[in-house]
């Protein structure tokens, strides 16, 4: 014997019909047709069951016509969403005031201020509504900033951030890790983990992986102990590791170690003691001196010596001035190879923090960092040849001095280019790929791996894309202009164009 199921017409998926709002007064709310009229809701969303409603409960409306019947309509629409908006406006202010107090506790966190200022920002904020908009007051006071509450939404971001970049990683096809050890205030050692990584998607994303702290030695199998820790923790594989970066430390830090010997203990004198830094701020002052101050060494973070370097410079006199009224004279300030050897110091960090400037920042492309490093090189290879002869023309500083021998300067600049070559030996290797994305119309496609040879074809001979992208580099190009002071001869036909040395000059 057959049984009956009964058929659920609810589970027939029947859409809402607009022309239901004019012809019977219902709207659709959350997949339920609701009548605009005595605000009943169906349990089906089907036409016979709107039309049987409307007819034994609101004929009367039959009366109303065209454009009168719109009206009401939507008279009926704007009362109806009033009335819904009171029900959901209370649930929109708890969220509300839940985001600002994430918001307010994230900017505690950020600037590293005690968890009980919370309720500190939260009188300002009530004092200020009450001035503001005294309306919302009482929502201002709902925004919860207390000690723990604040500790609990920090801590609740942290661990939101660490699944975010757990789910990242985990993504990866290859990634880096650059790692930079630093100390804190505390004197305690840090260990900064950076890790830029690439998926599948080619998404490029770059963040700070762990931040562990070092409170026994720092030797290098220290270092790798916490790196492994870190990787383990976000399941970074080894085998998707493609390079490993370190500050290191850069080949200047131990050359000239008399020059930083000196001037970093000169410096302590005077800043690490009140009474001898007020002291020396008022000797400037009575001096006029350009500036007011010397710069404090930070030992971590060694592109500082450059401006800690240029600052003491410009203030050696009125240093060794205060230096021998505390009886304490620095006799390298009177030492002309000292202060030669100084200056050198003060123009090659200067050159060193440049480059180091022009590495920083995101979605730099590889091929324009080498760049920058191929032309430091150049410029290294320039200066060893010039100070071997004496010529110090891009040294102003150490110019100034007079050197009267520079061949030592030039052996510097040989150290730190073999320094280089050792630091960025694996992209040297990897000129030839390199080239493909930096001077594609250059490359010969026999020279490219195999699966990008027919693309570079293509794309070589493709004159409308040659066309959009060297066009705008040679508009970018000024027009030579021909030296006034030089007469155009008659071979002189462009502007700018040079001289042919094997014609005849007259």
């Amino acid at each position: 014997m057959a049984t009956n199921k009964k058929r659920k017409v609810d589970a027939e998926c029947r859409a809402f019909q607009e022309k239901w709002a004019n012809d019977y007064f219902f709207v659709e709310v959350k997949g339920k047709p609701v009548c605009l009229v005595c605000r009943e809701a169906l349990s089906v969303m089907k036409k016979a069951n709107l039309e049987r409603h409307y007819s034994s409960k609101h004929a009367k409306l039959d009366k109303l016509k065209g454009q009168m019947r719109l009206d009401i309509v939507n008279v009926l629409r704007r009362s109806f969403g009033a009335q819904q908006a009171v029900f959901i406006r209370p649930q929109s202010d708890r969220d509300n005031t839940t985001h600002a107090s994430f918001v307010v506790s994230e900017l505690i966190a950020k600037k590293l201020m005690p968890h009980s200022e919370g309720e500190f920002v939260k009188e300002c904020l009530v004092a200020a509504a009450e001035l503001l908009a005294p309306d919302k007051v009482k929502l201002f006071q709902s925004v919860s900033l207390s000690r723990r509450t604040v500790s609990d939404r920090i801590t609740d971001m942290a661990q939101d951030i660490e699944k975010t970049l757990k789910d990242t990683a985990r993504d990866f096809q290859f990634f880096s890790l650059a790692c930079d050890e630093t100390t804190d205030i505390t004197n305690t050692a840090q260990l900064a983990i950076f890790v830029p990584g690439i998926t599948a998607e080619f998404d490029t994303r770059e963040e700070l992986l762990s931040l562990q702290a070092m409170h026994g030695t720092t030797k290098g199998e220290d270092l790798f102990e916490q790196v492994v820790l870190a990787m383990n923790k976000f399941e970074l594989q080894f085998d998707k590791l493609s390079g490993l970066a370190t500050d290191g430390a850069p080949a200047m830090s131990h050359k000239l170690n008399n020059v930083m010997t000196t001037v970093v203990s000169t410096i302590n004198v005077i800043k690490s003691r009140g009474l001898n830094s007020r002291q020396f701020k008022e000797l400037l002052s009575e001096l006029e001196s350009e500036y007011g101050d010397l710069v404090y060494h930070c030992e971590v973070r060694w592109l500082s010596h450059g401006n800690m370097l240029t600052r003491f410079y410009s203030l050696r006199e009125e240093v060794k001035q205060f230096m021998e009224m505390k009886g304490k004279p620095v006799m390298e300030l009177s030492d002309s190879k000292w202060l030669c050897d100084l200056g050198f110091m003060v123009d090659i960090t200067k050159y060193l923090s440049e480059l180091n400037v022009k590495l920083q920042g995101p979605n730099q492309l590889l091929s324009s960092l080498q760049s920058h490093v191929k032309s430091f090189e150049a410029k290294l290879k320039l200066w060893q040849v010039q100070l071997e002869r004496g010529n110090t023309i891009h040294f102003p500083t150490l110019q100034e001095q007079k050197p009267a021998v520079t061949p030592e300067y030039a052996a510097e600049c040989a150290k730190l280019l073999q320094a280089f070559g050792e630091r960025f030996q694996d992209m040297k290797s990897k000129q030839r790929e390199l080239n493909i994305f930096a001077t594609p119309f250059n490359v010969e496609p026999a020279d490219v791996p195999d699966n990008l040879q027919h693309e570079i074809i293509e794309l070589q001979s493709n004159d409308e894309l040659k066309a959009s992208v060297v066009l705008p580099l040679l508009e970018a190009v000024p027009p030579a202009v021909p030296d006034a002071a030089a007469p155009l001869g008659k071979h002189a036909a462009f502007a700018g164009t040079p001289p042919d040395p094997h014609q005849d000059a007259s």
